[in-house]
């Protein structure tokens, strides 16, 4: 028999319901011999397979992209947030606690004079109804006087607490503080009344004098009395830090004094800017003496309690 003559191999037979399931799913291998459609099986299934993977992956890529930029989004939604509005908040009162000396606008008569130099230690009660009687303002005067800070009229101070928070995830570095939109005319206190012994003018913040040309804070600190406070101390506010408390004592001489504002400058991670801290929607006032003031006495824990110092126009915390 010559080899045209030779039959073509015979199809194995198989189960109707798997030539079924073939037919359905791999059409393409219907009909073939077996070696031929296990092949060809094989073959369609590794290229589905492949191709469900690449899918796979492809869409998760999708995802993973999609996902990042959302977050890139989000993130810089967050941070823009967070840069809005105000970078602090300043809570600010006057220190009205135990101050050092009280003011007054008018000069005690002879019978007021006789009054208070005849207090006696028993009396030491009758001495604040006394000076609210005649409307007098606290002030303080012990780092006015320290010699470091070379204030060219050791006359008195007032001072104000102000508590500094920052609810920013970003960090930022308060480095410089300054007297905005400064006003100031004669002063109106002709008199005044000094406690030895009492106030605070050990505890750390930074003193303001106004009769300077350009009056930066100095540091009441004891090491570095005197000197720039910004030179040495910054304000760390944001990021979680813990919420920064100033004491600013400011002094005017003879002048009263007003002013809109302290301007911080802080610096974050887009450069520097100013903010101000404001008095409550109110102006700033510190009370000076007159460069000829007419009266002040001087109280102490002894006998006598209560003594008039003599007239200077630069009478110190000794008379």
């Amino acid at each position: 028999m010559s080899d045209l003559d030779t039959p073509p191999p015979e199809r194995t037979p198989g189960s109707p319901l798997a030539d079924e399931v073939i037919a359905t799913v791999v059409p393409e291998a219907s009909g073939l011999e077996r070696g031929a459609r296990n092949r060809r099986i094989v073959v369609s299934l590794v290229c589905g397979a492949v191709l469900t993977v690449l899918g796979v992956l492809a869409s998760r890529g999708t995802d993973w992209f999609f996902a990042e930029h959302d977050a890139r989004v989000a993130s810089e939604a967050d941070d823009k947030a967070d840069r809005e509005g105000q970078a602090f908040t300043a809570t600010v009162r006057l220190d009205a606690e135990d101050p050092e000396a009280t003011l007054f606008d008018t000069p005690f008569s002879a019978e007021d004079k006789r009054t208070l130099l005849g207090m006696t230690l028993d009396d030491l009660g009758r001495l604040q109804p006394f000076m609210d009687a005649h409307h007098g303002r606290g002030a303080s005067y012990s780092a006015v006087r320290h010699s470091a800070m070379k204030v060219s009229y050791p006359g008195y101070s007032e001072t104000w607490l102000v508590d500094l928070l920052s609810d920013r995830q970003a960090g930022l570095v308060i480095n410089d503080l300054r007297v905005k939109d400064l006003s100031c005319t004669p002063a109106k206190a002709v008199a005044a009344i000094e406690i030895q012994g009492q106030g605070g003018g050990g505890y750390e913040g930074m003193l303001f004098d106004l009769t300077r040309t350009d009056p930066v804070p100095l540091t009441t600190a004891e090491e570095d009395f005197g000197k720039p406070f910004f030179a040495h101390r910054k304000i760390d506010l944001g990021n979680g830090a813990t919420p920064g408390g100033l004491r600013i004592e400011v002094t005017s001489g003879t002048k009263d004094c007003t002013w809109k504002a302290f301007e911080a400058t802080y610096v974050d991670s887009e450069g520097t800017h100013t903010q101000e801290i404001t008095n409550n929607g109110k102006t700033f006032t510190v009370h000076g003496i007159a460069a000829h003031r007419a009266q002040t006495f001087q109280v102490r824990a002894t006998v006598p309690m209560v003594s008039e110092c003599a007239a200077s126009p630069r009478v110190g915390p000794d008379c």
